[in-house]
């Protein structure tokens, strides 16, 4: 079960890092005067901050 954990956490880690860099994409390449595209860049950042909270969870509970 540990190992799983370890596993969980650092592919949650992985595919979060995954996640910023289609953000980051989609912030270069489409425009910005949308209320629709700050409203889920907004709901996109949410994510990355709870799967980063989840992942360092996943990886703190392994210990």
């Amino acid at each position: 079960m540990r190992v799983l954990q370890i596993l969980s956490g650092i592919a949650v880690l992985l595919l979060m890092l995954h996640f910023v860099h289609v953000l980051h994409h989609f912030f270069v390449e489409m425009p910005h005067d949308s209320p629709l595209f700050w409203a889920g860049m907004a709901v996109g950042l949410t994510v990355e901050v709870l799967a980063f909270i989840g992942g360092c969870l996943l990886l703190r509970r392994s210990r």
